[in-house]
């Protein structure tokens, strides 16, 4: 017989053992299928039809000798040899497997040789067998003990049958509060994503009353700001029945709430005042009238302070400043009528929905920060720090740009760059702190007498450059003068002398395409030129 054709069947939960019998049997040459369960294992035989069974006794869903009946009670089954392989040790154990039904009895561990050779033994038609009389007493065991395991099965099927009615039961009695939880959860994640869209973590809070009553069908909701310098709780927002006018809702507040509600995970369901025992919420349910009301801490359901992220070194006090966002918010509601108490399930949707609040708020004094942090170090990355003009690389950057716009729309544009005359000795005579002066003095001339789209950058040191978009060169010479007569009329202070004092600049004007139409060689080009002007003289404009 052709060992391909043949098909066998290993019915076994433990996984190494089914690794080792796929390796002997695929090396033997046979078809290989295998099962972990009972159950698995009769599907399998009834689909493949295999030529032999081998079958552990110990099975997790049923025993072998059970899956032994199943399978020898089937018409097209029970001719199938069947196998089983076991390292149980009880008494008469192979007897007692014949009698259920196997036709054979191999035990573990097995022996790799003698085992190829007793299944070769079984697919070529040997049967074990027992006596008549020891088969029929051992059968009558058998029998016993699986009527016992099937009472075992029915007894926990009833068991379970009345669990369930139980459950079914409780799943009736409940539908309609589901139903209200779904609807409440459909509502909350809507105003969630609302809530999300906006920008304005200020807008959101004024809002969110109005919001909250809408959604949990509550009478009243304010939320308090609290001000913690003056240890006020005041109302931020509100929305609902009150009996005090908001002007009354103004508490005086200890931080023992915010540690009470810290305690309490962020929210304080209070279900009967007569069991307050903190002054300021005996105060707000008298005031109130309230009967059983609910509390929250906004920034406790928060992940964690937002200044706490961000560990700068060198500019921890700058984010102090910027991210100055130590505002408190608590948030109260309550259903006013005392036979109107929350739902446990409320409570717990409550807490998830501020908690997503808080976490939505954060967020949005993130963002918000983060913008105005993100203004400051644009602008940082791209000025001067001392005279706040552009610096050379945001030069760099735009002198490209100028370049690549006048290679594809044929606009002009000139590179004016600019050198403050004798700034040495200036340097010397005033001191560095003059010099420094005199230098924002100047760059803030140039910025005032030039349009907003020129580019003023500082080169370094003394000198500066001024990029002016389509200007052309006879333009720009006649720009770079009226600069050199602004300066040179400028009255700097001297310190030294009492009495103001006159500086000088020399000029290098430069022009695209006219000249160049490569940034570098540009640069050369108009620094070639003011090298010029400082060695005829000084004080005056050159040209390329």
């Amino acid at each position: 017989m052709n060992k391909n054709k043949i098909k066998i069947l290993y019915i076994e939960d433990d996984p190494d053992a089914r690794a080792l019998m796929s390796d002997i049997l695929r090396y033997q040459g046979y078809a290989y299928y295998e099962a972990s369960r009972g159950l698995e294992g009769i599907r399998l035989a009834k689909k493949h039809k295999p030529d032999l069974i081998i079958i552990d006794l110990m099975l997790p869903d049923m025993q072998g000798s059970e899956v032994t009946t199943h399978l020898k009670s089937q018409p097209d089954l029970k001719s199938i040899p069947i196998i089983a392989l076991t390292a149980a040790e009880e008494e008469d154990i192979r007897e007692y497997v014949l009698a259920a039904g196997c036709d054979g009895y191999i035990s573990k561990p097995i022996n790799i040789n003698e085992f190829v050779f007793k299944i070769e033994e079984f697919l070529a038609g040997k049967r074990e067998s027992v006596s008549p009389e020891f088969e029929r007493e051992l059968l009558q065991r058998y029998n016993i003990n699986l009527v016992e395991r099937l009472k075992r099965k029915v007894s926990e099927l009833e068991q379970l049958n009345k669990n369930l009615t139980k459950l079914n039961q409780d799943l009736i009695a409940s539908r309609e509060e589901l139903a209200r939880y779904n609807d409440l959860l459909f509502y909350l994640n809507a105003l969630a994503n609302e809530l999300r869209s906006l920008e304005d973590p200020q807008k959101m809070l004024r809002i969110l009353p109005a919001k909250i009553v809408e959604g949990f069908a509550i009478d009243r909701c304010i939320v308090f700001r609290y001000d913690s310098d003056e240890s006020v709780l005041s109302p931020f927002s509100l929305h609902g029945n009150f009996n005090a006018d908001s002007e009354n809702l103004n508490f005086k507040m200890g931080r023992d709430l915010l540690a009470l509600l810290k305690e309490e995970r962020g929210l304080l369901w209070v279900k009967d005042v007569h069991q307050i025992k903190n002054p300021l919420l005996k105060k707000i349910a008298d005031t109130l009238n309230s009967v059983s009301f609910v509390v929250g801490y906004l920034k406790e359901f928060g992940r964690k302070d937002i200044s706490d992220s961000f560990v700068i070194e060198g500019e921890t006090e700058e984010l102090d400043a910027i991210f100055d966002i130590d505002e408190r918010f608590l948030i109260y509601f309550d259903k006013c009528q005392a036979n109107q108490k929350f739902a446990t399930y409320e409570i717990r949707i409550l807490r998830s929905f501020l908690h997503t609040v808080a976490v939505i708020f954060e967020n949005m004094l993130l963002f918000n920060q983060l913008k105005k942090l993100y203004k400051i170090k644009s602008e940082e990355a791209i000025r001067d720090g001392l005279t706040n003009v552009y610096n050379y690389r945001y030069f760099v950057r735009e002198l490209r740009k100028e370049v690549a716009r006048t290679k594809r729309y044929k606009t002009p544009f000139s590179l004016i760059m600019l050198d403050i005359d004798f700034f040495k000795t200036y340097n010397d005579l005033h001191g560095h702190l003059e010099g420094d002066e005199v230098l924002r003095a100047i760059s803030r001339l140039l910025i005032l007498n030039t349009r907003s789209t020129d580019i003023v950058a500082r080169y370094g040191g003394e000198e500066f450059v001024i990029i002016l978009p389509g200007i052309k060169k006879k333009e720009a010479v006649t720009f770079a003068e009226k600069l050199r007569r602004l300066i040179k009329d400028y009255q700097f202070p001297d310190k030294v002398h009492i009495v103001p004092c006159s500086l000088t600049i020399s000029l290098g004007v430069a022009s695209c395409p006219e000249d160049s139409d490569d940034p570098v060689d540009l640069v050369r080009l108009a620094d070639q030129a003011l090298y010029r002007a400082k060695q005829q003289g000084r004080d005056q404009v050159c040209v390329v």
